[in-house]
């Protein structure tokens, strides 16, 4: 029996129909669908230089869909994962986390939608190094000299971390020493109650210290002296300020330690204060012309109702 020509026409279409169905269950066989994920760095865009920022996420984790052939073979680096700071003022903001993926590829979630971000005026500002021996000294030596090179240090970033800042100290191992040297020690700035500052970036991070030693040093135990300036909080007065210790001891030449009879402190600012406060305070290198033990105390004022 013939077929007509329109029932030849249907049969050739439906061949054709099946034949690219057969083509596409066959390419899916060989590269299905599949996922991948990948970690991305987040990048900080359009923010104003006169600030700064912290607690961006480092990274952010990726989860995409797409042909097996291109997940596989996808670089992290072609994905890009930003925050968009074109808006941000001082303070803390909330601002959404944007993702660019390659084409054929389908976003499926991340690890995070939202950022949180602190956002600081930016502000530069110099610290003179204040000198912190660490360890014992034999007896009968004392320092009678230190030199820093450079003696100050340059601390930039977060205006608010900055104004945290009580002093920039070094830190120069003496233990055992008896005769001069010199040494590459680190800088670290602190708070006024000695705990570090972290989040500022210092020029230089170290500095040369060399020193100068007198044998058969004398020795004399001196009183501590803190000054105070400003006032306190209307709520609150000042009941103590005492040092612990609230004596250290001086060696140095004898002629130079029959003139001290004290030691004093940088005055301690109490403005505003409205609760009992500790601070670890340095003592001045000058002030004994040689070796000072402990060179820092600990400051503590106790504040009762004002009545």
């Amino acid at each position: 029996m013939i077929k007509a020509p329109q029932e030849k026409w249907k049969i050739q279409i439906i061949c054709v129909i099946v034949a690219i169905g057969l083509w596409f269950a066959i390419i899916s066989e060989q590269n299905p669908v599949s996922e991948g994920s990948y970690t991305v760095p987040v990048v900080v865009e359009n923010l104003d230089s006169q600030y700064v920022v912290s607690q961006v996420p480092k990274n952010v984790y990726i989860h995409l869909s797409g042909p097996r052939n291109t997940i596989i073979n996808i670089d992290p680096a072609e994905i890009k994962a930003y925050v968009d700071l074109s808006a941000a003022q001082e303070g803390t903001v909330t601002v959404p986390v944007h993702i660019e993926i390659p084409a054929g590829t389908e976003w499926k979630k991340q690890s995070v939608n939202d950022a949180t971000i602190i956002v600081d005026v930016y502000a530069v500002q110099e610290f003179r190094l204040t000198p912190h021996l660490v360890g014992k000294l034999p007896d009968g030596v004392a320092v009678t000299g230190i030199k820093l090179l450079p003696e100050k240090v340059v601390a930039s970033g977060a205006k608010r971390l900055l104004n945290e800042v009580s002093r920039a100290v070094i830190e120069i191992p003496v233990a055992g020493k008896n005769s001069g040297f010199t040494v590459m020690a680190p800088i670290h700035l602190v708070h006024a109650d000695g705990t570090p500052v972290d989040g500022l970036d210092l020029t230089p991070h170290q500095s040369s210290a060399s020193l100068t030693f007198v044998q058969n040093a004398a020795s004399k135990k001196v009183p501590v002296n803190v000054p105070t300036y400003g006032e306190v909080d209307a709520s609150v007065r000042v009941k103590n300020v005492t040092a612990s210790p609230n004596s250290v001891e001086i060696r140095g030449d004898r002629d130079k330690l029959n003139t001290i009879w004290a030691v004093t402190l940088e005055p301690i600012d109490l403005t505003g204060l409205g609760s009992d406060k500790e601070w670890r305070v340095s003592i001045p290198w000058s002030t004994g012309d040689g070796t000072v033990e402990p060179d820092v105390v600990t400051v503590k004022v106790e504040t009762e109702t004002a009545e």
